[in-house]
């Protein structure tokens, strides 16, 4: 039998809030890898360990008879402890893992890898190789060999009949506490499966992605737009408003964020006489916040290399955001706007609701 402990018993004070219940795709963090462990053909029993006196705010979300929810303690090992211990007599080659649910995106891959090598060398943990410099600071500061270090992250898993021959003390975690008794098997964790921590982390993984295109031919008149700025020496494009292509991808990208239609949002805007297309995105953006912004633009002219810095500045302004990045192609000269006949904008927005 393969028994999976989910540790949601934790306060989160880095995160500034209780994280395990923000709302991430409509539903709260915890419950994003206890869903992934309960579809998984190869856990038998799922134990979900909660804060004392949460238990009644945890039973809506549990949907399966092989689900317990069990009282937590003041440690994430005594926490362990409390939700090894429901579980009851453990046979040898029973694999129990251990997993924070403030790793939302667990993959179903981790875990049966974990459980694969845990039957084979009797304990396994997922982990991330380290890529930046590593230095030990101290009397005298110095540079450690990052191959030599390794990132825990969780699943991490253990056989019964380790169990029944350790101690498992009031370490950090799992493989912490296993280590002074057996190597404990390393499996490359996912890129995505890293434990939400900082109110910063909680931002990323809740940012969600949208995608909005326009495109525009230049007109014989007027001066053109261009993410809120006027280009000289160029005409507008042509459209109803001021043609500003960034603008308008950008609105379009906000309005499938919003549900709504950016035409429904800016045509009326327009018929009122306001051509001014900063004033079709504050609708928009009145109930959620801009994290980023990426564009893309296909065009011969204006050289828009030299205007990224003005481009970056003028749409911090207008969204309230800094990070912004912007590229620029001709596509080979093998569309009308390659070959300088109008403008067009792709826009990728991260956005918080």
């Amino acid at each position: 039998m393969n028994v999976a402990i989910v540790l949601a018993a934790g306060k989160s004070t880095r995160a500034g809030q209780n994280k395990l219940w923000a709302k991430v795709w409509g539903a709260p963090l915890w419950t994003l890898s206890y869903k992934t462990f309960l579809a998984h053909r190869a856990v038998d029993r799922i134990i979900v360990v909660v804060p004392k006196g949460d238990e009644l705010r945890f039973l809506p979300f549990i949907d399966s008879a092989k689900t317990v929810i069990v009282t937590g303690g003041e440690t994430r090992m005594q926490s362990f402890k409390n939700g090894l211990a429901s579980a009851g007599e453990l046979n040898p080659d029973d694999v129990i893992l251990d997993h924070n649910a403030a790793n939302p995106n667990v993959t179903a891959e981790e875990i049966t890898e974990v459980i694969k090598v845990a039957q084979k060398v009797g304990a396994a943990a997922v982990y991330h190789e380290v890529v930046d410099t590593v230095l030990e600071v101290g009397e005298k500061t110095e540079a450690k060999n990052r191959a030599n270090f390794r990132l825990m992250q969780t699943p991490q898993a253990v056989c019964g009949d380790v169990l029944q021959e350790i101690e498992l003390g009031d370490a950090t975690d799992l493989s912490t506490a296993l280590l002074p008794h057996l190597n404990v098997g390393l499996v490359l964790a996912s890129p995505l499966n890293k434990k939400i921590t900082t109110a910063e982390d909680l931002a990323a993984l809740c940012a969600q992605t949208y995608l909005g295109e326009d495109s525009h031919r230049f007109s014989n008149e007027g001066t053109l737009t261009l993410g809120g700025l006027s280009i000289p020496d160029l005409p507008k494009l042509e459209a109803n408003s001021d043609g500003d292509v960034i603008l308008h991808a950008i609105g379009r990208a906000l309005a499938q964020a919003t549900g709504q239609n950016f035409s429904e949002v800016a045509d009326p805007l327009f018929l009122s006489g306001d051509q001014d297309s900063r004033d079709y995105l504050a609708p928009l953006l009145e109930n959620i916040t801009v994290r980023s912004v990426s564009l893309s633009l296909e065009c011969a002219r204006p050289k828009i290399d030299p205007l990224i810095p003005a481009l970056q500045s003028s749409l911090a302004a207008i969204l309230h955001i800094e990070q912004i990045h912007i590229s620029a192609h001709t596509g080979e000269d093998l569309s009308a706007f390659g070959r300088g006949e109008g403008i067009r904008c792709t826009a990728v927005i991260q956005v918080l609701k």
